[in-house]
């Protein structure tokens, strides 16, 4: 697939980016900014970037959100309650 990541969505839609740039990959690379303003996704180079900045923002926060899951949480925080007890005990 050789098609940019922001064909088919609209610029404020970070979501849909983010979604866009975990599935999709270049078997080439592209000039993406002038494609994004030949395409009418944005404006300028400037506004490819912010988008591109937002989207890619997006991405890494639902990244480490999915890494972090329950079972990590509780394990947390039985290792500080072992930790807060061994405290107490001394």
């Amino acid at each position: 697939m050789n098609e940019g990541w922001f064909v088919g969505i609209d610029a404020g839609d970070t979501a849909a980016g983010a979604q866009r740039i975990r599935e999709r990959r270049a078997e080439t690379p592209q000039e993406w900014p002038a494609l994004a303003v030949e395409s009418r996704f944005v404006s300028s180079e400037a506004a490819y970037y912010d988008a591109l900045g937002a989207a890619t923002r997006e991405t890494a926060r639902a990244a480490a959100a999915e890494s972090e899951s329950a079972d990590d949480k509780q394990l947390i925080h039985a290792v500080r309650g072992m930790d807060n007890k061994g405290r107490k005990a001394q």
